[in-house]
């Protein structure tokens, strides 16, 4: 259970670093291989919900989600 949540908010973390990285017309391709690599590793055991959106790529609903499991 640990490690799930040290992985959501791994997640959550890559989340807002791309978000923030968007606003300063950075690159994001590392966000998103984190991104993508962390919701595999979470598809087993995640919400739906957050699935559905990370497999939208809905990232801002990604992560308003998050921040309702705190």
């Amino acid at each position: 259970m640990q490690v799930e949540i040290e992985r959501f908010s791994d997640l959550r973390h890559a989340l807002e670093t791309m978000m923030q990285r968007i606003e300063g017309g950075e690159d994001i391709m590392e966000q998103l291989d984190q991104i993508n690599a962390l919701s595999q590793e979470l598809a087993p055991t995640a919400p739906k919900m957050l699935l559905h959106y990370l497999e939208r790529k809905s990232y801002t609903k990604a992560l308003a989600f998050l921040e309702t499991l705190e």
